[in-house]
C-alpha cells in the first residue's frame, strides 16, 4: 500500500508540473476564429481580428511584416528608417513610436500611438492591414505573408506571436488574339473570339451578361438559350445553357471548380447577317472560391 502512494503522490508532482498556468499577467494575443494560428487564405470572408493584450499596460506595440518582395510596399507608412523593409528584410509598423505608422493604422480604426499606454487590450484587423499595403498591386499567386505581433509591456514583460497568410491570385481574363479587349468589327474577318479565364481559387460562379443596346436580334438570340428569357448567360447554374452554348461556351461540371474556361465569341461572327447596325457588349465575371471577383467586358460592332 505505501508503494502503491508513493507512485501516485509521484504520478500527482508529474502531473501538476506539467500543468502550470497561463500567466494572467503576461501579454497575449488571441485569434478567436483561428485559434491554433494556422495559415489562412486571404478571402473576402476572412476574419483576422486578433485581440492583443497587455494587463501590465502596453510599452511597445509593432507589427514585423514578412512579405518577402513586398515588404517595400509598407515603407510609405514606415518614418523610421531602421524600420523600413525590402525583398530580404522584414518592414516593421511600431505602432507605439512611429507616427507615419500610426497614421496608418489608425485610418483602418486600429487604436494606436500615445493612448495604448492607458490600454490593457485592443483589436486589430489583420486582413485590413494586408489590403491596405498590398492595394493595386500585382501580387504573384501562391505568395505567403507573415505578419508578427510583438508585445512590451510597462514591466518588460515580452511576447510575440506570428499570424499567416496565404494569397491566392483573383481570376484573370485574357484574350490573346485581342490583348486590348479592343472592340471587334464582326463584319471585318472571321473572328478568333476565343477569350480564357484563369481561376486559381478555383471557379465558383462565371457569367456571361448581354447588356442593354444589343442588336435585338442578338438579344433574341442569347434569350432563347437560357432559362426563364434572361440576357444573362450562367455558366454553372443554367442547364438550359449547358445544351444551347455547347459549341461556344462550356458549363456545369465542366465549369464549376475548375481552373480554367474558354468562352468562344465566334459566335457573333456567325450571327452577324441577322444583325442591324449596333454595338453589342458582353459583360463576363469570374467569381472564384475565395470570393474574389473580376470583370471584363468583350465589345462587337455592326456597322
Amino acid at each position: 500500500m505505501k508503494r502503491l502512494l508513493c507512485i501516485a503522490a509521484a504520478l500527482m508532482m508529474v502531473f501538476l508540473t506539467g500543468c502550470k498556468k497561463i500567466d494572467p499577467t503576461r501579454p497575449s494575443v488571441t485569434w478567436e476564429s483561428n485559434s491554433s494560428f494556422s495559415s489562412k487564405e486571404l478571402t473576402t470572408d476572412l476574419d483576422a481580428k486578433v485581440t492583443v493584450r497587455a494587463p501590465g499596460r502596453f510599452k511597445e506595440l509593432s507589427l514585423v511584416l514578412g512579405l518577402g518582395q513586398y515588404n517595400i510596399l509598407a515603407n510609405q507608412y514606415i518614418k523610421i528608417d531602421n524600420n523600413k523593409g525590402s525583398a530580404s528584410k522584414s518592414a516593421t509598423l511600431d505602432l507605439m513610436g512611429d507616427d507615419s505608422s500610426i497614421s496608418f493604422v489608425r485610418s483602418l480604426g486600429i487604436t494606436a500611438g500615445a493612448g495604448l499606454k492607458d490600454k490593457e487590450e485592443v483589436v486589430m484587423d489583420l486582413k485590413a492591414i494586408l489590403n491596405a499595403i498590398i492595394k493595386g498591386q500585382v501580387v504573384d499567386n501562391n505568395t505567403t505573408f507573415t505578419i508578427e505581433i510583438a508585445i512590451k509591456d510597462q514591466s518588460d514583460q515580452f511576447y510575440s506571436r506570428k499570424a499567416q497568410f496565404h494569397f491566392t491570385s483573383a481570376p484573370v481574363i485574357s484574350w490573346s488574339k485581342n490583348s486590348n479587349f479592343d472592340v471587334v468589327d464582326v463584319d471585318a474577318s472571321k473572328i478568333d473570339g476565343k477569350v480564357e479565364v484563369w481561376a486559381p481559387g478555383k471557379i465558383e460562379s462565371l457569367t456571361v451578361k448581354l447588356e442593354s443596346g444589343a442588336g435585338q436580334a442578338l438579344v433574341d438570340y442569347v434569350k432563347n438559350r437560357t432559362t426563364d428569357a434572361k440576357q444573362v448567360i450562367d455558366l454553372v447554374n443554367d442547364t438550359m445553357v449547358a445544351d444551347s452554348f455547347k459549341d461556344w461556351f462550356p458549363a456545369g461540371k465542366s465549369v464549376s471548380g475548375k481552373d480554367q474556361a474558354i468562352l468562344d465569341f465566334g459566335f457573333m461572327y456567325n450571327i452577324r447577317y441577322d444583325l442591324k447596325a449596333s454595338t453589342n457588349v458582353f459583360t463576363i465575371t469570374a467569381v472564384d472560391k475565395n470570393g474574389k471577383e473580376t470583370v471584363q467586358q468583350v465589345k462587337f460592332v455592326k456597322k
